[in-house]
């Protein structure tokens, strides 16, 4: 007995050594992309971030006992500021508005940062990331992950837009979080520990509650993973196809309760912004049947002929545009019927909005630089002092994306470099190295990833540079990832893989 447990000792000192260097090694991953957020001095902010933070705010004050004050906006919003403010102060007292298009899950995240430590959040979504990142590296690099993952890390943090998004008071980071989770999950399962499991789980879960396109990407990775069981080289596992699944289902419920939650608490549903309606205005297929005097239909936004212009930013975001000049009730009609009126165009149109789709997909797959890391100064401006607190707008306002010391531009190139190279070095990994089927299936997951936002972002709303800046670190990364890991095949003798997913398979 003694000779057993002087045999054990050693393992489970050993268990714990292994668990600390995986510690530092995510912590050393998380500070390397919190650098930008450093040299800034405080968390990148976008107009969005205050519609979280004030749907946030409502969450945690209630929680609290608090009564939940509606902001007093300082001026009026000139610019595409988020219009939640303004739709709760127009509202009933009893009737307070909660823009359903902010998340009040990764809002209360947001506005308990601010209220704490800003570059708290940073950490907190550096850590996340550097997680998640830590674990598939596991799994492709086995016999040395160690080396693998700090390059990546310095490669993301040198080269890549992941930092910047670390570092956004905003859900996008979590995007390419996805089908990293997914990957382990489908794939990797076996390996994993039963806390790892439930750890990605939950940030599944939490990824597919906060914002409206994660619902579509994930939705998407998971039909492009039923018909990969048709592929045996990377077949996923049933019970990690049925438990991200149900992940997706936890996600998407969580919006809907919280819906529910809102009228009961709030006195009122939670309200979307018509993101479809404008696109279709836009798009032309959505003009086109207001031209037509809708064709017979009662939709809200018939009223709104004839359109001066038909740029969607102007008609969901300016002062003097239809959607923002419009009652509340109005609104609430103009969200109640968002899918119908664009279905009802679309299918009256299916030509001119399927053309108008292709072209905004492909515009968006290519659109992946930093540019709209510049509207700080705007954002300092005019949105800003309606949410922040004294401290952290001082601070906003002194830090280099406001003053202009963040040289956006310049980084954005590297970041169109590092995302070519990475490609052509993909498309070489696959030509001359023998690659695990594991490898391959994250390489299918990060490639579909890549267009499936495309056209989520693209055809669902206007194409903007950061829709896609969200998830283009995830080719950097993946390259980099089968560079090392062809090199660890080469090393060893070759075996066979074809049993690396001998679990249960769809």
């Amino acid at each position: 007995m003694a000779y057993l447990k002087a045999k054990a000792a050693p393992h489970s000192q050993g268990a714990n050594l292994t668990t600390l260097k995986a510690c530092i090694l995510v912590l050393c991953f998380a500070v390397m992309q919190t650098v930008p957020a450093a040299i800034n001095g405080f968390p990148f902010i976008f107009f969005d971030t205050r519609g979280y933070n004030n749907a946030g705010k409502a969450v945690v004050e209630t929680i609290a006992g608090k009564q939940w004050v509606d902001e007093a906006p300082v001026t009026k919003a000139t610019s595409p500021a988020d219009p939640s403010v303004e739709q709760a102060v127009a509202a009933a007292p009893d009737q307070r508005v909660i823009s359903m298009s902010r998340s009040p899950y990764y809002g209360a995240l947001v506005f308990v940062s601010l209220q704490a430590e800003a570059l708290l959040l940073v950490l907190f979504q550096s850590l996340i990331v550097g997680y998640v990142a830590w674990l598939v590296v596991r799994q492709i690099c086995k016999e040395n992950p160690t080396k693998p993952y700090l390059v990546i890390g310095a490669i993301c943090a040198a080269v890549t837009p992941l930092p910047y998004f670390t570092a956004y008071a905003m859900p996008d980071v979590f995007a390419a979080v996805v089908p990293l989770c997914l990957f382990l999950l489908c794939f990797s399962k076996r390996s994993l520990t039963k806390t790892q499991i439930v750890i990605c789980w939950v940030i599944l879960a939490a990824a597919v509650a906060i914002h409206s396109s994660h619902i579509l990407l994930t939705f998407g990775l998971l039909v492009l993973l039923a018909l990969m069981s048709l592929w045996p080289r990377v077949r996923p596992l049933l019970s990690g196809w049925l438990m991200s699944f149900l992940a997706f289902s936890a996600g998407v419920s969580a919006v809907f309760a919280f819906a529910f939650v809102s009228q009961a608490v709030f006195g009122s549903w939670p309200q979307n912004l018509p993101f479809l309606t404008a696109r279709g205005i836009e798009d032309g297929p959505v003009a086109e049947l207001m031209a037509n005097d809708c064709g017979g239909y009662e939709f809200a936004i018939c009223d709104a002929a004839p359109l001066d212009n038909n740029s969607s930013q102007l008609f969901l975001w300016d002062k003097n545009g239809y959607y923002q000049s419009a009652d509340e009730a109005t609104k609430q009609r103009l969200s109640d019927e968002d899918f119908s009126v664009f279905l009802t165009a679309a299918l009256a149109e299916p030509v001119m909005q399927i053309r108008a789709s292709v072209g905004n997909a492909l515009r968006q797959l290519g659109m992946f630089g930093l540019y709209e890391f510049y509207t700080a100064k705007r954002v300092f401006a005019e949105s800003a002092p309606h949410f922040m607190n004294g401290s952290n707008l001082s601070r906003f306002g002194a830090s280099l994306a406001v003053t202009g010391g963040f040289p956006f531009i310049f980084l954005s190139t590297f970041v169109y470099a590092s995302a070519v190279i990475s490609l052509i070095t993909v498309a070489i990994m696959f030509g001359v190295r023998s690659i695990s089927n594991t490898a391959m299936a994250l390489a299918v997951l990060i490639l579909a990833t890549l267009l499936i936002n495309a056209v989520v972002c693209g055809v669902l709303s206007d194409p903007h540079h950061r829709y896609q800046a969200r998830v283009i670190w995830l080719l950097p990364f993946l390259a980099t990832l089968l560079v090392f890991h062809g090199a660890q095949r080469a090393k060893r003798v070759p075996t066979q893989f074809s049993a690396e997913n001998s679990d249960a398979t769809l």
